[in-house]
């Protein structure tokens, strides 16, 4: 049965007892070292999860809920701050989260936009990964809460699922080589930064880049804005309206981008809701900053 991609909190709140909820609270840090992870933590799911633990998570959240860590979910690559695993390697870490097959799977963040930007990458990771019974808490964390939601801090206790990814959906996913940078008019590639980033008022955050701009010709500014409010998403008439404002209609051939891949998976998460198919750019300006700088090309 098909479920709707973002939830209000009352409904969560009436049908507790027959869904799964995972806190996908992450806090910005930078990227770890790409051998030390690698040594220390890739596909060591039990090790990551004793020893790279949320604060936000343990100080507060939704009753039972586990937490979906981005610092374990994904790995940090040369070009990628959130490396993509294989379906056996990413179904065996939720397992441990305690996620069955068929489970209706509530996705949620705190903080800034009602927490929307980390709860929509982890939604588009796992339709990425073919799994559609899963659904974002609109507002977030602070929402459930004025809804009368149970909250607890510290650990929940887990029990292991059943959960199994057997293939990726590439429909979703766009790559490097899938972009064509050279020639963006060609195609919508929505910048969903900040207007400070996509106009270079502040620094690009890559020191050692060769690029001499911030962002791509031809890329349409589409924050994250354009789509939420300080609270959770806007309405859909109201994202319709805002797709429609900078020319993006159903049909479109479009990419959404940002830095690292979070900011821009809540865009295409309104974007899938308002019926236009989209892929998400994973490497963002982390990875052209330096696979690919001459496309960082314009500024200002």
């Amino acid at each position: 049965m098909a479920v709707e991609m973002i939830v209000e909190p009352k409904w969560v709140v009436q049908n507790f007892g027959n869904v799964r909820i995972l806190d996908c609270s992450w806090t910005f840090k930078p990227k770890a070292d790409v051998a030390e992870y690698k040594a220390k933590y890739y596909n060591k799911f039990g090790v990551g999860m004793n020893e790279l633990k949320n604060p936000e998570y343990l100080a507060e959240h939704i009753n039972g809920a586990a937490h979906f860590n981005f610092d374990i979910a994904y790995y940090p690559t040369e070009d990628e701050r959130f490396g993509l695993y294989t379906p056996e390697e990413f179904s065996s870490y939720v397992k441990r989260l305690g996620v069955f097959n068929g489970d209706h799977l509530i996705l949620y963040g705190r903080g800034k936009d009602g927490g929307m930007a980390a709860a929509s990458r982890a939604y588009w990771t796992f339709r990425y990964y073919g799994y559609t019974q899963v659904s974002v808490l609109n507002g977030g964390l602070d929402a459930f809460k004025l809804a009368q939601g149970v909250v607890q801090s510290g650990e929940s206790m887990i029990s292991g699922g059943n959960f199994e990814s057997k293939s990726v959906d590439n429909n979703i996913l766009a790559k490097l080589a899938d972009v064509p940078f050279g020639n963006l008019s060609s195609i919508k590639y929505l910048d969903a930064r900040s207007k400070e980033e996509f106009i270079g008022k502040v620094p690009i955050g890559y020191p050692d880049s060769k690029a001499e701009g911030v962002r791509c010709k031809d890329a349409i500014h589409f924050p994250i804005g354009e789509v939420c409010a300080a609270k959770g998403f806007k309405k859909k008439t109201d994202c319709d309206q805002a797709f429609a404002a900078k020319g993006i209609k159903v049909g479109d051939t479009v990419v959404i981008g940002c830095g690292i891949g979070v900011s821009a998976s809540a865009v295409w998460l309104a974007a899938a809701r308002s019926g236009i198919v989209a892929k998400l750019y994973n490497g963002g300006v982390h990875e052209l900053a330096y696979k690919a700088p001459q496309h960082l090309n314009t500024k200002g």
